[in-house]
């Protein structure tokens, strides 16, 4: 099997190895394509904590074809096609996964997109569903609605019939609105507290869903929040801004100094009778820790394939790169160049994949 490897902190390799075997109660998965996504990057650069050490192997999602099976697994899986879950070592052509963390791919949705649609779709509902209990005819608020999650987001809160607002860089703004987004902020000129406030005649989201974290954004989306509404928080994009291009051990000290006191020393603290007394809830969604209790996992997982049939689940792929450009993928996604997933291909040139349908980065 060929493997992406990040050997230490931005260094990458394209590494082979003797194909995995599948044991008891697992699948081994022909791999046609694997998403990107912002934890992958965190892992790159050695900045997450969950990861293992280096030399290692990223990637949590992944669509292919059933190729072998472990025991007390029944051979109506060979040959099926599947979307999986991988806690890391997704940069694979062959993974080898439980069977509990894949499921059947319908035939009308592409490799491709089926590998878009995991992460970000089953944080979305985590976010929304599961412990933001979006209700119909409530508020919800998207920062960074562009992003994976968020045009997943858009689709369930669309679904669950909410009112959405969205902030983005004014360039998204059309497209979002095309895909069913009500009311679009625009993050570098307009404060996105004024105009909640405004879009909700001053009182506030019922959800606020946040990828950006540290003190600012925090403090900002809580005060934005009517009486009983939610803040969920899913990612700390701001802490990779904050280290972005910081080499030097000077300019490195003073950066994680920044993050310390943005993410933690500086982070706010929302006591619980400060909760109770404005009537409002934070929770965080980090769907990583979720393998160590799958069962609900699986059920969403199938609610969300089940919507891709139905109509209202609508993987968005902004681009597609091979193997060999998943350094360029990781650039791509941190310079904010793309709107929706980034998805890797095994083999462009596999019969299963119709590149004339999406853009393909060389």
């Amino acid at each position: 099997m060929h493997q992406v490897v990040f050997r230490k902190a931005n260094v990458i390799s394209l590494d082979s190895s003797p194909d995995p075997q599948p044991t008891s109660g697992t699948v081994r998965i022909r791999v046609k394509a694997f998403g990107i996504n912002f934890a992958d990057i965190m892992m790159r650069t050695g900045n997450y904590g969950d990861a293992p050490p280096f030399p290692n192997v990223a990637g949590y999602e992944v669509s292919g074809v059933v190729d072998a099976v472990g025991e007390n697994v029944s051979q109506d899986w060979i040959g099926a096609r599947v979307a999986a879950l991988t806690k890391f070592g997704g940069y694979s052509d062959v993974v080898v996964v439980p069977l509990d963390q894949l499921i059947r791919v319908p035939e009308n949705l592409s490799f491709i997109d089926a590998a878009s649609i995991p992460v970000v779709y089953l944080t979305a509902w985590m976010l929304l569903v599961h412990l933001g209990s979006i209700k119909k005819g409530e508020v919800l608020v998207i920062q960074n609605a562009g992003g994976g999650v968020g045009l997943a987001a858009i689709d369930i809160a669309l679904h669950k019939g909410a009112t959405t607002i969205g902030t983005s860089s004014a360039a998204k703004h059309a497209f979002l609105k095309s895909r069913g987004l009500h009311h679009a902020i625009d993050y570098r000129t307009q404060d996105f507290v004024t105009e909640i406030k405004r879009i909700t005649n001053n009182k506030g989201a019922d959800l606020i869903i946040d990828p950006i974290g540290g003190r600012e954004s925090w403090n900002k989306n809580f005060a934005s929040l009517r009486r009983g509404g939610r803040l969920g928080f899913f990612g700390a994009s701001s802490m990779m801004e904050t280290l972005k291009g910081q080499t030097g051990l000077i300019a490195l000290v003073v950066a994680w100094i920044k993050v310390a006191f943005s993410m933690i020393l500086g982070a706010p603290t929302w006591s619980p009778i400060k909760l109770m007394d404005e009537n409002k809830a934070v929770f965080g969604v980090n769907l990583a820790r979720m393998f160590e209790d799958k069962e609900p996992v699986v059920d969403w997982f199938k609610t969300i394939m089940d919507g891709v049939q139905e109509g209202w689940v609508r993987p968005h792929v902004d681009c597609v790169l091979e193997m060999a450009n998943v350094e360029k993928a990781h650039f791509l996604l941190e310079e904010r160049k793309t709107t929706g997933k980034i998805v890797i291909v095994v083999d462009a040139k596999d019969a299963a994949h119709d590149l004339s349908k999406y853009k393909f980065v060389q």
